[in-house]
């Protein structure tokens, strides 16, 4: 079993998934987290465990830089030998061959980008050499052992793509399986080549072009989309899902003897960037001070002690 995860700025949270999944899993499981970019000592904690392997946006910018060269190297390439085609081809060919020639750009992603959550999944989940692998924020503690082969156990007996927590859609956010724990199949997610990359459409293009011709630094507003009715966000995860059900794919919510054995303090892994002015960003602030306290005292009275190298905070 391989788990992959990713956190932010969610030092307590962070060390209360982490401490309860290393007591209650003693399977042999392989743990791959991205840290993006946390400046609140998260990364120094997790590198501190040697039973997981941590991946600092530092790293990743470094790879992402190394990647981008490799395929400028074998853009330059593919367009000599393109030159060498278009000097031999008739005039009227030349034209489709020189868009080939110039129009490829490699970019390499910003920090923005890369500190996206769904960013992190899909940079780690190609590392996955497990037959189910298990998405898991920094928001959720594990109560009882256990949990993880009743999960898989589960999905074998039924037959299952995916075991997940159902999470609907509302205006303009579509339908997904949510993220803070969801066990895949790792031959179908890799045979269906979705990314769990977040994305927005609009069934009219013209209202495209209107909403990106606006100043929109966050879109998770429904208010932001008045006058944008065919837009669709798709949350982390949600196009994976929306595929999932147009294959036909069976996925299943969490059985109540898994469901038992955790408990999801929700959004705990966010971090409000300071310019985010939303409706109800003020109540998911508050909501992530009350769960951090919580997860501060779980931590006092369960689990710091149990874990080498990790002091109380």
């Amino acid at each position: 079993m391989t788990v992959i995860g990713a956190t932010r700025n969610a030092r307590l949270a962070t060390r209360l998934t982490y401490a309860s999944f290393r007591r209650r899993t003693p399977e042999p499981v392989r743990v791959l987290v991205a840290d993006n970019g946390s400046t609140d000592g998260t990364l120094d904690d997790l590198r501190r465990l040697d039973w997981l392997t941590v991946f600092s946006l530092e790293e990743r910018r470094r790879w992402a830089r190394e990647e981008a060269a490799e395929a400028r190297r074998t853009l330059e390439k593919l367009r000599r030998d393109l030159d060498a085609l278009v000097a031999e081809c008739p005039a009227g060919q030349r034209s489709v061959l020189d868009r080939l020639r110039t129009e490829v750009e490699i970019v390499v992603p910003d920090d923005g980008e890369l500190c996206q959550h769904s960013t992190a999944l899909d940079w780690l989940a190609p590392q996955v050499d497990t037959p189910y692998f298990l998405l898991l924020d920094s928001d959720v503690e594990f109560l009882s052992p256990g949990w993880l082969g009743d999960l898989v156990g589960f999905a074998d007996a039924e037959g299952l793509a995916a075991v997940g927590e159902f999470e609907p859609g509302r205006f303009p956010c579509r339908d997904r399986l949510a993220t803070y724990l969801l066990l895949l199949r790792t031959d179908v997610f890799r045979a269906l080549g979705v990314p769990f990359r977040q994305a927005l459409r609009f069934g009219d293009p013209r209202e495209e072009e209107r909403w990106y011709s606006r100043a929109r630094h966050h879109v998770l507003d429904p208010s932001a989309f008045d006058g944008f009715p065919s837009a669709a966000f798709y949350d982390t995860a949600a196009v994976l899902f929306e595929r999932l059900q147009r294959e036909g794919l069976p996925w299943k919510p969490f059985p109540p003897t898994v469901a038992a054995k955790f408990r999801h303090l929700g959004q705990m892994s966010w971090s409000a960037d300071a310019r985010d002015d939303y409706a109800g960003v003020e109540l998911l602030r508050e909501h992530v001070r009350v769960a951090a306290e919580y997860a501060g005292t779980r931590l006092r009275d369960h689990y710091d002690g149990g874990l080498p190298g990790w002091q109380p905070i």
